[in-house]
């Protein structure tokens, strides 16, 4: 049964499966070029078909994971807040109305839609399925466990934004959710404008920024903003902290009393606003334990699969990982909305009975891949000198340049799905230069330099550098850095000690892996700084990007696949020592 699965919301996606075995999939944000898109995720979906060697019309059923009918609840929620302010009134009647002139029209037109634009051929009936039911098929169906407890954290669904359940095998039973307007998504991101940055696309970097404060606001924000119940519940004032008018930097009086003024956009990152950051990371740890120690107790399982926007929060997925009593955790790549379209995809296979294929994900590699020959046309074009080398060359040679302190951008087969690099869409560069930091941000991403960078690490050799339990291939977990690794790596090490890992076995991605074990061999370290290729822009999808991308930046190499192209003006036989 060949199912497509898309998703029209924020990180609009699609993804393809056959009997419940990936194909493809991919956000829309890497075709169009725009971060976080919201759109019918057309160019997504040509490209699933086209890896797939399929039409539109070949496909057995669509599947959309929202119920975009189900608004009693939001209804409910936006006439009480019309009744409480007029700026209340009109950020939630703004949304509504944007939302309804285009995400829920496109969804009540889709099969019209996808008809006329995809390939013009027939598209089947859509299916739309429950929100959160999705995340948790995404997690859940691509897991390694046979059961599990299911933890979803989002910023809503239809009508609820928190949902506990159990798995066993592929059947997923709800136990209890947690309703509107009660969100730890929607608190984050409120909190995220209050500090200046973009909600729902910045709230990493609040999370790096925690690294660098004390929470002295936590136990306010727990009294005053975000209580904990009993049963594994909480309560988010909104009273005091509503996410809507924080869209639109609007901060109820109280609300500052307590914590001072917000930032501006753009403005200084006062001692404050580090302490703020450090205890909202905090309180919604806190309560991310409160939840898992919950569902602990309720299913008396010892494996957990979570998934919801909120599991792209590294930190707090570690907490979870030592302290909620599982044994251990597994969360998807694409853990947000772009995933719950891959979700929609295996839910809908299973309950049509369909899902004979059920393999663990291990890599995230899932998005349109190139050949040789399609990189070669695109540094053609650009004029770029170019040398083809065999794979063990080419991570001999490009082991010494990075030893040497050169940048490297790395390009390698099927595009990652969701938002992390994880060596195909990558820059790299030598993580034991204490000095890289401000040289890649100098060079390339000219970004807050409170943000700290990656490392990659052969997966049998992390125990030598970080105090971590279990694997890490998607780069969704952190762990301290071991003392006696931290002179060793200090370009990847935050300023709390700790670092967000990527784990790389010989599996999910051979070249890398290839480069990683060069790197070792000549200086005795198997980790990379490993950071996203791109540049105040989604992650390059195509080798024309790639290749724009490298020539607006002052990156000395690029890779792409077995080619190797410099920078031009660049000496040959540039290398000159180490480095260190």
């Amino acid at each position: 049964m060949l199912v497509l699965g898309l998703s029209n919301m924020r990180d609009a996606s699609a993804a393809l499966t056959e009997d419940g075995r990936i194909l493809a999939a991919a956000e829309e944000e890497r075709f169009v070029r725009v971060k976080h898109v919201t759109a019918l995720p057309v160019h997504a979906i040509r490209s699933c078909l086209h890896t797939a060697g399929v039409r539109l019309c070949d496909v057995d059923a669509v599947a959309v994971p929202w119920k975009y009918w189900e608004v009693r609840r939001r209804a409910a929620l936006v006439l009480r807040g019309m009744l409480q302010s007029a700026q209340l009134r009109k950020a939630k009647a703004r949304r509504s109305f944007e939302r309804l002139g285009q995400e829920w029209k496109e969804l009540m037109f889709l099969r019209r839609f996808l008809s006329r634009q995809v390939d013009g051929t027939a598209c089947p009936d859509p299916v739309f399925l429950d929100h959160h039911l999705c995340h948790a098929a995404s997690t859940v169906l691509v897991s390694p466990f046979k059961q599990a407890a299911v933890l979803i954290v989002d910023g809503a669904s239809e009508s609820h934004t928190t949902t506990l359940a159990r798995a066993d095998g592929q059947t997923i039973d709800v136990l209890s959710r947690i309703p509107l307007p009660h969100s730890l998504g929607q608190f984050y991101a409120a909190v995220t404008a209050y500090l200046g940055f973009v909600p729902d696309q910045d709230e990493y970097i609040v999370m790096g920024l925690a690294g660098y404060g004390k929470p002295v606001f936590a136990r306010t924000l727990r009294d005053r903003i975000l209580p904990l119940l009993a049963d594994g519940e909480f309560h988010l004032n909104t009273s005091l902290l509503d996410f809507h008018l924080a869209r639109l930097r609007i901060f109820a009086p109280e609300f500052l009393e307590l914590f001072g003024p917000a930032r501006p956009p753009g403005g200084e990152v006062t001692g404050r606003h580090r302490d703020f950051a450090a205890s909202v990371q905090c309180v919604l740890e806190e309560t991310m334990l409160h939840l898992a120690r919950h569902l602990r107790r309720m299913t008396g399982l010892t494996r957990l699969c979570l998934a919801g926007g909120v599991a792209y929060n590294c930190v707090a997925n570690s907490r979870l990982r030592r302290e909620s009593g599982f044994d251990d955790i597994y969360v998807p790549p694409a853990a947000g909305d772009s995933g719950a379209a891959l979700g929609a995809a295996l839910w809908l296979t299973h309950r049509r009975g369909a899902l004979t294929s059920r393999t663990p994900m291990r890599t995230a590699a899932w998005g349109p891949g190139y050949e040789d020959r399609d990189c070669k046309g695109a540094l053609d074009a650009a004029g770029l000198d170019v040398e083809t080398l065999s794979d063990g060359k080419l991570s001999e040679k490009v082991a010494v340049e990075l030893a040497s302190g050169r940048l490297v951008f790395w390009f390698q087969d099927r595009m990652e799905f969701g938002p992390r690099a994880l060596g195909n869409r990558s820059l790299l560069a030598d993580p034991r230069r204490e000095d890289v930091r401000e040289l890649i941000n100098a060079k390339v991403k000219h970004r807050e330099p409170f943000r700290p960078f990656a490392p990659s690490v052969l997966e049998e050799r992390a125990g030598e550098y970080f105090d971590l339990s279990g694997s890490s291939p998607f780069m969704l977990f952190t762990a301290p850095v071991l003392p006696s690794a931290r002179e060793r790596i200090p370009a990847v090490v935050h300023v709390d000690g700790s670092a967000r890992v990527q784990t790389v076995d010989e599996y999910a991605n051979p070249r890398y892996r290839l480069l990683l074990e060069a790197f070792d061999r000549l200086t005795g370290v198997p980790v990379l700084l490993n950071t996203s290729f791109n540049v105040n822009e989604p992650i390059v999808c195509t080798p024309e990007d790639a290749v724009r991308c490298f020539l607006r930046t002052d990156v000395e190499w690029l890779v792409m696949g077995n080619l190797l192209a410099k920078r031009p003006g660049l000496p040959s036989g540039s290398s000159s020592g180490t480095g260190r």
